[in-house]
This record gives C-alpha cells, structure tokens and sequence, in this order.
C-alpha cells in the first residue's frame, strides 16, 4: 500500500472547484445564525427549572468553556480553509483510526439538527394553530409533521442553489435575529422586572445547590446553544480570505455569549408566578405550566401590557426565523461533514460530487433524507436536544491535541491567527470537552456511546479494506461479531436491569448486583472494541498500523468518561460512590491526561505533507 494521502489529494480537486463567497460578515452571521436558533427560544426556561436564579452562570461558565474549544479550531481552519474541516482535520494529525471516530460521532449529531429546528418552529407555532401538536405528549401531530416535513425541504432547497444564496441569506437574517433577542431582553428588563426573582424567593439565588449550574449546561440546551460556534469552521473552504475567519468567528461567538447570558437573566427576572399558576420560588414547577409551550411568547401575552402583546407578534415570526436560520445552516454542515469523510477516504467518492452550483450534490440530499428520518424517530425538541450536545461535544475532543500537534509537526506553516499560550489554552479546550459531556449524565451519555461504537463495524468493513488492505471478508465477519455482541450486551446487561428501573422510578439504591452488571458490560465491551480492532490489524504494514496506534486515545476518552459517568454524581446512584465534587475533580484529571496523551499520539500523515505542500504552493 503506497504511502501517499489517503484522501486530501484527491479531495482537493473538488475543493478547488467550491464556490469562494463568503466574507467576514458572512462567517460572523453563519455563527450567529447556528447559535442563536431554537436555543434562545427553550434553553431559558429549561436552565432556569433546573438551577433557578443561577442559571445565568451557567451560562457564562459554558461560553467560557466553549470559548476555549472554538479557539483552537478557529486557529486550524485559518491555516487549513476547508470545507467539511472538523472531519478532516483530525485525519492531518492522527490519521484514519481517530478522524473516522470523530467523523462518525460527528454525523451523529449534525444530521439531528436541522430536524429539531424544524421541531422547534412547530412546536411554537402550536401556539396559534394548536393542531400542531398531540395535548398529551406535546409531539408532532399529522398536522406538524407535515409543516415540519416543508421547513426541512426549504433548508434544503436553499442550500442546492448555492453558498453563496445560503451565506446571503443567512446574514440577512442574521440581522433580524440579532435584533429580535435584544428588544425582547430590552422589554422584558423594562417592564417585567421582578428583583426579587433573582434571590429574595425560597431557596435563594442557588436553590439547587451548585452542582446543578453544571449539570444544567449539556442537559437545558446551554451547549446546545453553543454548539454552532462550528460552522466557521465547517465552511471554510468556501471563505474568500482565510484571514477573516478568524475576526468573524471571534466578533460572532462574543455577540451569541453576551445576547444569552443578558436573555437569561431577563427571563429570571420576568416569571410572574401568578400568572403562570406555579408557586414563587418553585422553579423546577416551570417547565409544567404554560411556559412549556413557548416561554419567552407566553411571558409576552401573558404580561397585560399592550406594546409587549403586540412585540408578540414579532416574536412568534422569530420562531419561524430563527430555527429555520440555523436549520438551513446544518443542512449545508451536514453535507460538508459527509464532503469530509468522503475527503478522508471513510465513504465512497461520489459524496465528494458537486452539483452545478458548486454544492456538495448527495450529502445535501442524504441531509434531507435523514432529516424526515429524525423527525419520525424524536417528534419533540427535548427529546433530541441532549443526544445532539453529548454526541456533538465528544467530537470536540480532539480540538486541544489538534492545535498543539499542529504546532509540532508544522511549526513554520502560515497561520493568519495564533493562540497565545498554546500549550495551557490547548489543553483547557480538551479539559472543557471531557467536562461538558461528563455532565451530560448517565442517563443520555450510555445511549450516545451506544451509537457510536455502533459505527465501528463500518471501519472495519469499509475503511480497513479500502486503505489498508485488510481483507473485506474478515472486516464483515468481525464488523457482524461486534454489532451482535454489542446489541446483546447493551440490551441485556446495561438496558433492561439498570436503564429500565432508573428510568422509571429515579436513582436507584447503591447496589452490588447494579455495579456487577456494568462492571461486566463494560469489560466485555472494551475487551471487544480493543481486541477485534488488534486481531484485524495485526497483518497490515507498521507506517499503516501507525494509524491505529495514533487513534487509541479516542477510545481511551469513551472508556474513562463512561465508567465515571455511571459511578458519579450525576450516575444512577442516589448515593453515588464519586459525589460531588470530587467526580468534577477526577474529571478534570482525566481530561488532562487524556490531551497529553491525544497531542503525543500525533505524527506526519500522508495527508497533513499534502496539505502543507497545497498551502506552501498556493498563490
């Protein structure tokens, strides 16, 4: 097998041909636009009936984290522009074994997003036409899947014809989106100002206790709402000058920070308790009274007041707006993600295809595609918002231990921006990830681990064979073995004896026979993962087998933050073994070592001696 790039040589004929029409205004509101969608509209209510008053730190505390993780990449993308970048750059430093598990968990989310945008729109427009909705269950009627089905078909129409009809679009109503969240912080802070929400009720300003401001920021949709600081990123390739992305990305993701943490407040201070029949002080009661059904609207109408009644209106348009912003936005992400992987080598050619309109031809259809699929799969928003944060931040793992290797491996290339202290802001990033989907809980992280060991197989029947000669029959036989395995064991040893009952009647008694049960399930899994992985490598040459060696830290990540998620506070365990806060401690720990670990595993891929010769070259 020859040494040279497994896939950006060949992606880079099809990157030469991608439409270059964005500008630092367009980056700046394609951040804006992804950020401020159904987020704005459900996180405040939901943060808030989890840590009451203190949810506005939660806020900070995610973009500060957050902060640290879009740093390191917006530093890689102004020195590699590429589109569908946060797939391919792991594949520049730590080759095909790490690229394709980011790859994979990546895809996981990024196809969910634009279908619960979509969600969301429904469920506010529910409001004026009630038929959206089931009463009971709060999910898609006939009525709302329809009207959900012809938003996810205009994200895609608006994506086919063009970045640049995308990319103008959306700073247009980036505008809009901008203005909509700062008069409603303004109204609300005028004229619905109640002080005394803000500490003087039962309970205080931390009725929940301070864990609860961590706990609220993967599982309210904090990070959720964050989560779109990606698509400076994702679109890069398609930036007329790389030295704007940069400004773009910083002026966006500070603008997004600023506009939640002042929502958030402005919320807390408006809950008019009599009015929505929920005791003062009682704010975990929030999320069962009207509020559910559109907080910041129902605060609006509910007010009396007449100029915040008629701003109503505004707002409801918003709610079309707004998620359908960032919608259309991860349609496009979507088939940059699919661009990517094809790039890297780990799906066939033919998603590389442009259309003609310069576009990424069937990763923006299988966006669609997949789109009806996870609207038939989650028909309500807060049921697919917790997979998107937890998937979504573990492929932010490999941010720290990219930017540092980086510097390592290509010290003298050109870079339009540098981080300051690599070597502290790197690993802060790695930290802030290992955190973030510490937090997520056990409940959603077993489920997300789940799905993406699930897509192994897919390596092994794909990939291996295709790049390192493995042999196809071995890779499906062994790719079978896994998917049964895992399928058995979850079910039967995770699923049934320990989700089951935690599900259904809350945190469970500290048991031996529930430790036992995990303990087993997850050594025969490791021993799976690890032990299949080996047994098909073993024959392929030692310069190849570098791939896996360098991808292993991947794993290591998976196999640290689940066993701790399960015995920690925020486990199954009334009386977790790991309380608070020496689980966040231990996490922190791990975090750190897992960035030493991911940034020594890199080395001077095929790919990366490319891109460095495509960047040298270049005009």
């Amino acid at each position: 097998m020859s040494t040279s790039s497994f896939g950006e040589e060949k992606a880079s004929r099809y990157d030469a041909q991608l439409r270059r029409a964005l500008n630092f205004w367009d980056i700046a509101y394609l951040e804006i636009g992804s950020m401020i969608g159904s987020g704005w509209m459900f996180a405040p209510l939901l943060a808030a009936s989890v840590v009451g008053p203190a949810s506005i730190i939660s806020w900070i505390v995610a973009g500060i984290l957050v902060y640290f993780i879009a740093e390191t990449y917006t530093e890689v993308a102004s020195m590699f522009p590429r589109s569908g970048g946060l797939v391919r750059f792991p594949q520049y430093t730590h080759g095909l074994f790490a690229s394709y598990w980011i790859a994979w968990t990546t895809l996981l989310y990024v196809i969910a997003v634009a279908p619960a945008e979509a969600l969301a729109t429904t469920t506010y427009l529910s409001a004026l036409v009630p038929g959206l909705l089931i009463p009971r269950t709060m999910e898609l009627s006939p009525l709302g899947y329809l009207v959900a089905a012809v938003l996810l078909i205009f994200y895609f129409l608006l994506n086919w014809f063009g970045v640049h009809v995308m990319g103008k679009t959306n700073t247009a109503v980036g505008w809009y989106k901008l203005l909509i969240p700062t008069f409603t912080i303004i109204l609300l802070l005028v004229f619905l100002l109640h002080p005394i929400n803000y500490g003087g009720l039962p309970g205080g300003f931390m009725p929940y206790g301070l864990s609860t401001i961590f706990l609220a920021i993967p599982t309210t949709g904090i990070a959720f709402a964050y989560l779109g600081f990606r698509q400076s990123v994702e679109f890069s390739g398609e930036v007329i000058r790389p030295k704007e992305i940069a400004k773009g990305a910083v002026l966006g993701f500070s603008l997004v920070v600023i506009i939640y943490v002042l929502l958030e407040t402005a919320f807390i201070g408006a809950v008019e308790w009599n009015r929505i029949s929920v005791s003062p002080g009682d704010w975990s009661g929030l999320t069962s009274s009207i509020l559910s059904r559109g907080p910041l609207y129902q605060l609006l109408t509910l007010s009396g007041i007449a100029i915040l009644a008629a701003f109503a209106v505004l707002f409801i348009i918003d709610a079309v707006i707004s998620p359908s912003g960032t919608g259309w936005i991860y349609v496009g992400g979507t088939a940059r993600s699919l661009y990517g992987m094809a790039a890297n080598g780990q799906l066939p050619e033919w998603l590389l295809y442009l259309n003609k309109h310069r576009v990424p031809k069937w990763g923006t259809i299988a966006a669609l595609i997949i789109g009806f699929f996870f609207l038939y799969k989650f028909p309500a928003w807060g049921l697919i918002v917790t997979f998107i944060t937890s998937a979504g931040y573990l492929t932010f793992i490999v941010s720290g231990p990219l930017s540092l290797a980086l510097r390592r491996l290509a010290p003298n290339a050109p870079r339009y921006y540098r981080i300051p202290a690599i070597s502290i802001f790197s690993a802060l990033a790695t930290i802030s990830v290992y955190l973030i989907v510490y937090w997520s809980t056990f409940d959603i992280l077993w489920g997300v681990i789940v799905f993406i060991l699930a897509g192994l197989p897919i390596f092994y029947m794909y990939v291996m064979p295709t790049k390192f000669n493995v042999s196809k029959t071995k890779g499906i036989i062994v790719g079978i073995i896994y998917w049964i395995v895992l399928a058995l064991t979850t079910y039967f040893m995770l699923y049934e004896p320990i989700i089951v009952p935690y599900e259904k009647s809350g945190k469970l008694p500290l048991l031996s026979h529930y430790a036992v049960l995990f303990l087993s399930y997850y050594v025969i899994i490791l021993a799976l993962t690890v032990g299949l992985t080996l047994w098909l490598s073993r024959d392929i040459p030692d310069d190849q087998r570098t791939h896996i060696k360098a991808g292993w830290w991947i794993v290591a990540t998976l196999f640290t933050v689940l066993p701790l998620s399960f015995f920690g506070q925020f486990g199954v365990f009334a009386n977790p073994p790991i309380p608070w806060p020496y689980d966040t401690i231990i996490a922190i720990i791990i975090g750190m070592l897992i960035h030493v670990y991911g940034a020594r595993s890199a080395f001077l891929t095929p790919d990366l001696k490319y891109a460095l010769e495509k960047t040298v070259h270049s005009p």
